[in-house]
């Protein structure tokens, strides 16, 4: 390759469009010189885009070349062309080491100790101890706030200590040990800020359940809430307006959203310290069972484990959380979706089946109508027992308040063959979406 060269300034009159370097084509030749945003030449008219070049480009900082808006068509995907396809145009340098990592045997899950669920304590029936809601909420809100320091550290190119998103997983996991129906309830719970760190709290919570739940090991599931905690941080290279949008992304633009997964394990790789296979993880969230996932549109078990169970995790957050462009779905409503996604293999069946487990169909924390008229929340789970949760009595038939102190305010709905839940409420106060079909009416729903 030609050394990177340099002369003097653009001339002004000449009209020179922006190309992020991630995003040049390698092999494709140069009819025009290449610049940086200050002028000066990066490389000259004849010259080819080549791994070298860009990887130059990159040790220097330099996120962005500048040409003429016909070499720019060529020397990067045109997005009508690309709009054709689900798959997302890759880097080839981050697509050559996620697959290095597929291929060095990290796709294999083997516990090395005994499984987490071992440690977790069933509380039957018996209400939240009020004390550890008091502290579950403080920890998710410190919690969250350290993850979004780090999270714009990140963002910044700052080499990250992974020691930080290390700690948030063992307290997590040993919350849910302690009690895993109240530290859900408190992280699934909705939030004033719907930010990439809330969200990436959420499911990496309610991912590591669904591990503990799966029978694996407690390092594995640690390496499990570490991947969801980082996931997304690829979102924040992507325009902010795009990521806000109150409207349904065109295919061009959903094109720009569907890589952030290749930015998040760029930023990755400035974390030493992190377990290996949390990039590949992370990288494969997004994609599905059935092959329409992004950034490879990979299927099946090709899909590492951890990455199923995060995908289960993060739809279920995404679904019960606001957007910009539409309410969030009740509780109840989401679980619907779910189930009808894990027919369709958007979602892994037996994971979805371990969701059912951890949350039950009325998931913690749902109001619920009962046939007798009463009215209750849902506070634990049942085992198989999707229908039957344990719930917490708010109003007796009557319309009447139930006193929260009494034991009889805690009902085991497998224990009672009078009284079963007939109807799920959205939560007092909130714009939530009661139906699923209310959903599905959106041409083209996104997470």
């Amino acid at each position: 390759m030609s050394a990177i060269i340099t002369s003097p300034a653009v001339d002004q009159d000449q009209a020179l469009v922006s190309v992020r370097v991630d995003d040049l084509i390698i092999g494709r030749p140069l009819t025009a010189p290449v610049y940086d945003s200050n002028g000066v030449l990066l490389l000259a008219a004849g010259k080819f885009i080549t791994a070298d070049f860009k990887r130059i480009l990159r040790q220097r900082g330099q996120g962005t070349i500048w040409t003429t808006a016909e070499d720019a068509n060529l020397i990067r995907l045109n997005l009508d062309v690309a709009a054709q396809f689900q798959r997302v145009g890759l880097d080839e340098d981050i697509a050559n080491r996620v697959d290095q990592l597929v291929g060095s045997g990290l796709m294999s899950v083997k516990n090395q100790g005994p499984a987490a669920r071992e440690r977790v304590v069933y509380h039957g029936r018996k209400a939240y101890n009020l004390e550890r809601l008091e502290a579950l909420a403080g920890q998710r809100q410190a919690t969250s706030e350290s993850l979004s320091s780090i999270f714009k550290e990140a963002l910044q190119g700052k080499s990250i200590d992974s020691t930080a998103v290390t700690q948030m997983a063992a307290e997590y996991l040993s919350s849910l040990g302690d009690d895993t129906d109240c530290t859900l309830t408190v992280a699934l719970e909705a939030s004033r800020e719907q930010s990439l760190a809330d969200h990436s709290l959420k499911m990496s919570t309610l991912g590591m359940a669904l591990g503990i739940e799966m029978n694996l090991d407690e390092e594995h599931c640690k390496r499990i809430c570490i991947a969801g905690l980082v996931h997304d941080w690829g979102m924040g290279a992507v325009d902010a307006e795009l990521r806000n949008a109150d409207y349904l992304l065109t295919e061009h633009e959903m094109f720009q959203v569907r890589k952030h997964p290749i930015y998040t394990v760029e930023m990755l790789e400035r974390m030493p310290g992190i377990p290996s296979v949390v990039p590949l993880i992370a990288y494969q969230v997004h994609e599905r069972p059935n092959g329409f996932g992004y950034p490879r549109g990979i299927a099946g078990e090709r899909i590492h484990l951890f990455a199923r169970i995060l995908g289960v995790a993060d739809a279920y957050a995404a679904l019960t959380s606001p957007r910009p462009h539409r309410p969030a779905l009740m509780p109840y409503a989401a679980m619907e979706c779910i189930v009808r996604m894990a027919r369709t293999k958007d979602l892994d069946p037996e994971i979805v089946r371990a969701l059912l487990r951890v949350l039950t169909l009325f998931p913690i924390g749902s109001f619920v109508v009962l046939s007798d008229g009463s009215l209750a929340r849902v506070i634990r789970r049942n085992g198989d027992l999707y229908t039957k949760p344990i719930v917490q009595m708010l109003q007796d038939p009557s319309g009447a308040t139930v006193p929260q102190d009494r034991d009889e305010a805690i009902v085991d709905l497998s224990q009672r063959t009078d009284v079963s839940i007939v109807q799920a409420l959205p939560t007092p106060g909130s714009n939530e979406l009661s139906h699923i079909d209310d959903f599905l009416t959106l041409k083209r729903p996104r997470l």
